[in-house]
């Protein structure tokens, strides 16, 4: 499949999880988790094991949405003896959002998984070109989403590093001291202030680079029925079973 086309896939997929109700998160759950299936078949399962990888990194925010969502939602209060709490509909709505973010970090790596970089920024750009009617570069853009795709493998990689070297300071930090609460916080503001400098330093240091965006052909016609059939079957799905309930 053209990157052209996966991209308009999957904002398509997107936009329909944001938007619809659970029947449509239903069919995104299916249309994903056979993706995943089919490459489990294949005996390839790199995008499984990369995806759980990314939500595990996102748990904090997961949890976030879902305590905000939970307690400041109006509606039935779980705890009927309580003045203010959480309610039914905020632990409903809360559950939705976790769930509509899931499938989407589901589908980037997909995306992602089935795309190679240069490919992928080649497409972006070709996606980007009717910016140009409004006076904006497209592929300015697209070279700064190159960028930012490579500082953050790079700063990644600093980070593993610091929190390494740390390690051995934490330890013997929580040995020295009574609360271990205290270590871990300045460990973590040291861990931060080196990444900061490390990150200025390189920044001062590296040499400028010529970044060429390979020239992307254009989508085969036929493919274009990919994405429309997609959001037709998202959108019938919405429409039957809204009128079903």
């Amino acid at each position: 499949m053209h990157a052209v086309i996966k991209i308009v896939c999957f904002l398509v997929f997107a936009t329909a999880m944001v938007m619809g109700a659970k029947p449509v998160l239903l069919a995104g759950f299916i249309l994903v988790s056979s993706l995943y299936l089919f490459e489990l078949v294949r005996g390839m399962p790199t995008q499984l094991h990369n995806v759980l990888k990314m939500l595990k990194r996102l748990r904090w925010l997961f949890l976030s949405i879902f305590v905000v969502y939970l307690f400041f939602t109006p509606g039935i209060l779980l705890l009927p003896d309580v003045l203010w709490g959480p309610t039914q509909e905020g632990l409903t709505q809360g559950l939705l959002r976790i769930a509509v973010l899931v499938l989407i970090v589901a589908a980037v790596n997909v995306l992602m998984g089935s795309t190679g970089q240069a490919e992928f920024l080649s497409a972006v750009s070709w996606c980007l070109q009717p910016l140009a009617w409004l006076g904006l570069s497209h592929e300015r853009l697209a070279v700064r989403i190159s960028l930012t795709l490579t500082a953050v493998g790079v700063l990644r990689t600093a980070c593993q590093d610091e929190t390494r070297d740390e390690t051995s300071d934490v330890v013997v930090a929580k040995s020295a001291e009574s609360s271990s609460s205290e270590p871990k916080l300045m460990a973590i503001a040291k861990t931060a202030h080196h990444l900061f400098d490390r990150v200025i330093n390189d920044a001062e240091q590296v040499s400028l680079q010529a970044i060429t965006l390979p020239e992307q052909s254009r989508p085969p016609l036929l493919q274009w029925a990919i994405p429309v059939l997609l959001a037709t079957v998202l959108l019938l799905v919405k429409i039957i079973m809204t009128g079903a309930g």
